[in-house]
């Protein structure tokens, strides 16, 4: 994995570099958030953001990438459900982010179900009392994950199994 922690942080950290802050910013805006963007979406997953929905549930995204390119993902994937996107605009810090979300929707964190796929995430929502759903087929695999095991609800191997999680 290219990071482990908030990639904008995890970027920021890296040693002596030719390249600004500056471009590092504008590569990652440029290239990796447009190349990601280009990924395909892992099977089964439209099928539970639509049920989602349709069952009335409050879908929010918390990303590291801009809220406009993340709608497009969404849309060009037929998977435009969501309620809000809170990217890079709002701020870089995911927990800055979460308190804005529970915030924004009057809502409490044992309320609410966080789905992610990687270990900084993870950091970053446990103490806002979130039930975690770690996914083991995404940016991270399940070797990433040792000791997340007291964060989480559980561990998902494919978008049928977050269903299991969420009753």
């Amino acid at each position: 994995a290219f990071f482990n922690g908030n990639i904008h942080e995890e970027i920021a950290k890296m040693g002596p570099s030719a390249q600004s802050k500056e471009e590092k910013e504008r590569w990652m805006n440029e290239v990796y958030f447009p190349t990601k963007n280009e990924l395909p979406i892992f099977a089964g997953i439209d099928t539970l953001i639509k049920k989602l929905h349709a069952d009335g549930c409050t879908l929010v995204i918390n990303t590291s990438a801009d809220a406009d390119s993340t709608k497009k993902f969404l849309v060009k994937n037929g998977i435009d459900y969501f309620d809000a996107i809170y990217g890079t605009e709002i701020s870089k810090d995911k927990k800055v982010k979460f308190e804005k979300i529970l915030q924004d929707y009057n809502a409490r964190g044992a309320d609410t179900v966080f789905i992610t796929d990687t270990v900084g995430d993870v950091l970053d929502a446990k103490d806002f009392g979130m039930r975690i759903i770690l996914v083991t087929y995404g940016y991270q695999d399940k070797s990433h994950f040792s000791g997340m095991e007291k964060f989480v609800v559980g561990f998902a191997e494919s978008p049928g199994e977050i269903e299991g999680y969420l009753g």
